[in-house]
């Protein structure tokens, strides 16, 4: 039975919206000003923000033949860093891909890989530094599976994982991590030639040893990098600040409810493990049966970096951040200008075309027993030859909040496309006709620095 009525969203009467609307131009004409230019693409990802979800820059027009109304749905604009409804749309699409076509029926571990400063700055802006440290990542975890698989006489053993590379802390400070969701043992050939799954579960000490592992060889790598590493392109400045939360006067941002200063205690727990700034963590895992929990957790660490209901841009021209979970010391939310939140966001935008995603071992494009093994992800499902690469967006919502967005809001019945328009003109035509807001999105023009206001009146008192 049909329930309820779609209630599109606002992004323009957002605090994020009206943040960057009328703040993110001055920091890059600031920038533009001492001779830095930014790269395209950072301004690119601000713009294709600002006119997400707006009916006046594009729109769908879908029609119920019962009723004979209308409704309009505005575009998107497909961001990985600063739209929140883009970056869930992009999470709760991949989770549903992940748990449906790729990821089997069996026990799975998340093995999370934090490193050092200078790791993390290499790791943001060196794709190949990122692209070797991720390999011994995962060449270093796999091994390690596939060795106990030999102590047990299993022929060909193969390990598969999935890494998702976050660039992101919980106070918006570049923190480029691995999070890896590794077949918590290995699939074997056994005497029927058919693949086979075994357990196997490591131990605290396990952990600890491939922490001391990893450690040596990426301080192997840094050796390398550091040798040939001297070019600095003009986002670097951003990302070093971000990297140590700190601001270009190396202030940390006010904190909000902070009680005391608890002493430095380093993170102990069962499979963890905590070596001079390199982190391992291995204590999350999720059983067979457990699917809802697993795409729980594939959810959790495909999430965006920005969470609209957690950002309060207040009169005073403050930008307050609600933290996820409250610091040790009693900060409960973080406090910055402006500049700082839009200087933050820029450090967290990734290079164009890289992949944050990575599939290793089994789960591997080119892995000839592929196939097999994640078609035992979902057997009951029935293949198609049409390969579907994203969901749509009614389906998606319906998966998501079981809501039949495709359904008409008055009747019920199943509307049907009409047209996709994307001229501006006939856009604004439409939304004057219907009585709607047609909100344009006015940036706010930069100031000027003070220095050429004084120039100019300095020269005309001559």
């Amino acid at each position: 039975m049909y329930r309820g009525m779609y209630i599109a969203r606002d992004p323009y009467s957002s605090d994020l919206h009206s943040l960057i609307r009328e703040n993110y131009r001055q920091v890059f004409f600031n920038k533009e000003n001492i001779g830095v230019h930014l790269p395209y693409h950072l301004e690119r990802e601000f713009k294709k923000y600002l006119r997400c979800g707006n009916l006046a820059f594009g729109m769908a027009r879908f029609h119920c033949s019962l009723c004979q109304k209308d409704k309009l749905v505005a575009f998107s604009c497909k961001g990985r860093t600063l739209c929140p409804s883009c970056t869930g749309r992009r999470m709760s699409d991949t989770a549903k891909h992940l748990i449906e076509e790729v990821i089997p029926e069996v026990p799975t571990r998340q093995w999370v890989l934090s490193m050092p400063y200078v790791h993390r700055f290499l790791l943001a802006r060196n794709p190949d530094f990122l692209r070797k440290a991720l390999a011994i990542f995962h060449r270093t975890l796999s091994r390690h599976y596939e060795y106990k698989a030999r102590i047990h006489n299993l022929k060909n053993p193969k390990a598969g994982a999935i890494t998702v590379v976050q660039r992101f802390g919980g106070a918006l400070n570049l923190n480029v991590h691995f999070h890896t969701i590794y077949i918590d043992g290995v699939f074997y050939e056994n005497n029927f030639g058919d693949e086979v799954f075994f357990e196997i579960v490591p131990t605290h000490e396990e952990v600890v040893q491939l922490n001391g592992t990893l450690k040596k060889r990426l301080m192997r790598l840094l050796e390398k990098f550091e040798q040939v590493e001297n070019d600095y392109n003009d986002q670097s400045d951003f990302q070093a600040q971000s990297v140590q939360n700190r601001d270009e006067n190396f202030q940390l941002p006010l904190k909000i409810g902070k009680v005391w200063d608890p002493p430095f205690r380093e993170f102990v727990g069962k499979r963890c493990s905590y070596d001079d700034g390199f982190s391992l963590h291995a204590n999350v895992k999720i059983l067979a049966h457990q699917r809802a929990e697993l795409e729980r957790l594939c959810r959790y660490i495909l999430r965006g970096p920005i969470a609209k209901e957690r950002i309060t841009y207040e009169a005073s021209g403050k930008v307050r951040l609600q933290l996820k979970t409250p610091y040790s010391d009693g900060t409960t939310h973080l406090q910055f200008t402006p500049d700082q939140f839009i200087k933050r966001i820029i450090a967290l935008i990734p290079p164009p075309r890289q992949n944050l995603i990575r599939y290793i071992g089994v789960f591997g494009a080119r892995h000839k027993k592929r196939s097999k093994i994640t078609s035992l992800a979902c057997p009951k499902k029935v293949k198609t030859k049409k390969k579907v690469y994203r969901t749509p967006w009614s389906e998606l919502l319906k998966y998501v909040f079981k809501y039949e967005v495709s359904n008409c809001d008055h009747c019920g019945t199943k509307l049907t496309l009409v047209a996709t328009i994307t001229s501006q003109n006939i856009c604004q035509k439409i939304l004057n006709h219907l009585g709607q807001p047609a909100n344009e999105v006015i940036i706010r023009s930069p100031r000027a620095p003070p220095e050429a206001d004084y120039f100019d009146q300095a020269v005309g008192d001559f």
